[in-house]
């Protein structure tokens, strides 16, 4: 709005209350969406972290089957380990830098 100096004081008390009227309806609009983008991203972040939760609860049976069974599994994978050729070489390697190592701390 373009102001004229040559208007009265009604007139420019006039053409202050339009500025105002749209002043106060664009703070409205700020106002408004700020509302709803803060809404949106509470409902994202609500949405974030019960897809977290949903996927526990679909997991946590596999992994209360790892879990439980890891005992198992482990005393299983030492029994194969020992079995191997390989391994018993190794243990009997490792057993003979150990005597060696006990052998050389001892004397002086």
């Amino acid at each position: 709005m373009n102001i004229d100096k040559n208007l009265t004081n009604e007139q420019k008390l006039e053409a202050m209350y339009e500025l105002t009227v749209e002043n106060h309806e664009m703070l409205k609009t700020i106002r408004r969406q700020y509302y709803f983008s803060n809404a949106f991203r509470v409902f994202y972040w609500l949405v974030i972290l019960g897809a977290i939760g949903g996927a526990y609860i679909y997991v946590r049976p596999l992994i209360e089957v790892f879990t439980g069974n890891s005992e198992k599994i482990e005393s299983s994978f030492s029994q194969f380990k020992n079995g191997l050729p390989e391994a018993m070489v190794f243990s009997e390697f490792m057993e003979g830098v150990r005597k060696m190592r006990e052998g050389t701390s001892t004397q002086p």
